[in-house]
């Protein structure tokens, strides 16, 4: 699929930076730069870094194109540059020159209190209220604003019905709850399904203590890896992308495993019997929010373009094209019909209930106890 192949294409070039001109937002330690006080004239240009497939420039299809007509409506040139994972974000937003990024939420803390993102003056933003106020709750810190929601979604347990009918994570994550389904699960290559390993372990075994999934102890993280490193051996497919989660499922090598909206969306589109069950132990989530470098060089342009993809027309198109659950809901009346159900957008009850993805160093540099994002990265590694 041509949208799959962009979710794949990812450019390696890194931007160079040249010396900073005085228009920039400074950059001090935690975050504490000051947001641009009013619009001035666009400096002509716009650096941005971002995951595949949120700044599309016609490359993969001509009909899905974005930023030329921002450029043609801003006098902004765009140069856009695309990182891999949340961790290439976070390492490149830390050393190089952008004026702003699409940040994942995985990475959001770290940049933040990195001091490599300014706050951001939502008065300059025309639909930010627009935004659904969970997504902006999760994009600040004390009375500032460090990001504007771009989309989200959820860690969704997936099963073939009529060969599963899971209602825990334990079916696949514990090695006795998923034994009828042994190599034929199927995980996300990720850290972050350590939370999702954690929500089960807090209620499976309580005496963990375990209070949030992504504040664990070291202790409370090793229990989780411990439970995935024997389990891991009963997988049939640590996937990288969600092309492999769709081939699995859609072969039938697959009976339960993790997935999002968009693989039970293609899945279903390909008559495929793919549900998504409720764990009784709760679902994590994940967002995406675009966000001003402290550094920015050209601040002016990076506010255009943050109108420019806060609109309900471009909101529609990266929902399309990423398949993503958009944020502002008013991107539901330019979508086919049924999308934003699937995606369960403007449904209070259930964002509310997703216990959403953040970078689990908050807190550790004082507490000697606390399992830090290295700390999960190499429990994740140990896996194999």
């Amino acid at each position: 699929m041509r949208r799959l192949r962009a979710m794949l294409a990812v450019c390696t070039a890194l931007c160079t930076g040249l010396v900073l001109s005085a228009c920039s937002t400074q950059e001090t330690p935690g975050g504490s730069a000051e947001p641009l006080r009013t619009a001035g004239a666009p400096e002509g240009a716009l650096h941005l870094l971002t995951l595949p497939g949120y700044a599309e420039e016609g490359f993969e299809d001509r009909g899905v194109d974005w930023v030329a007509p921002f450029e043609e409506r801003s006098g902004c040139q765009v140069t856009v540059r695309t990182a891999a994972t949340a961790k290439e974000i976070h390492d490149r937003m830390s050393g190089g020159f952008y004026d702003g990024a699409l940040v994942p939420s995985e990475a959001f803390g770290r940049l933040v209190d990195g001091g490599r993102l300014a706050p951001v003056n939502t008065r300059l933003l025309d639909s930010y209220k627009s935004l659904d106020a969970r997504l902006r709750d999760l994009v600040e810190r004390g009375d500032q604003t460090y990001g504007v929601p771009a989309a989200w979604g959820a860690d969704l347990l997936l099963f073939e019905t009529g060969k599963a009918q899971p209602a825990s994570w334990g079916a696949v994550f514990d090695p006795r709850e998923s034994k009828p389904h042994h190599k034929r699960i199927v995980w996300r290559d990720s850290p972050h399904t350590i939370a999702s390993a954690a929500l089960y372990l807090k209620h499976r075994k309580r005496s963990l203590k375990i209070r949030d999934p992504y504040e664990l102890t070291v202790e409370q993280l090793e229990a989780v890896a411990e439970l995935l490193r024997e389990q891991r051996p009963n997988v049939l497919r640590v996937t990288e992308d969600a092309t492999q989660a769709v081939e699995a499922f859609s072969v039938g090598d697959a009976v339960v495993g993790m997935g999002g909206a968009y693989e039970l969306d293609v899945l279903a589109r390909g008559g495929r019997p793919i549900a998504v069950a409720a764990p009784k132990e709760g679902v994590t989530g994940w967002y995406t929010a675009w966000t001003v470098a402290s550094r920015a060089r050209n601040p002016n342009c990076m506010y255009q373009w943050l109108n420019w993809v806060g609109t309900p027309e471009v909101q529609k198109q990266i929902a399309e094209w990423r398949g993503v659950a958009p944020a502002d809901s008013r991107a539901c009346g330019l979508l086919r019909a049924g999308f934003c159900t699937a995606h369960h957008v403007g449904d209070r009850a259930y964002i509310d209930r997703l216990v959403f993805a953040r970078t689990p160093d908050a807190g550790c540099e004082k507490d000697p106890e606390c399992a830090g994002w290295s700390d999960w990265t190499e429990a994740w590694s140990s896996l194999g």
